[in-house]
């Protein structure tokens, strides 16, 4: 299953290794991961990050909440998704 974490990005909830709250954890810390994201456009924040299975790191200005709640939800089951062709 993908999540959407925004900016037209997903990732795959099996790719997920850690899921970190930006804003809950120290400064010191924060600041040594939004380093390793691409610069936000200004007066964007990032609220999460994510460290993926093969060591990269991607950014959501998505809290961890939203996130984990689009990993565990999941379309009714006549859900159909097709994708309009042009």
């Amino acid at each position: 299953m993908l999540i959407h974490i925004g900016a037209n990005e997903f990732v795959g909830m099996n790719k997920c290794e850690i899921m970190v709250n930006l804003q809950t954890i120290d400064d010191d810390s924060k600041k040594r991961i939004v380093s390793l994201l691409p610069k936000l456009k200004e007066n964007e924040e990032y609220k999460s990050a994510i460290l993926t299975t093969d060591g990269k790191w991607l950014g959501s200005i998505l809290s961890t909440e939203a996130l984990s709640q689009r990993g565990i939800c999941s379309p009714f089951t006549d859900a159909l998704f097709v994708k309009t062709e042009h």
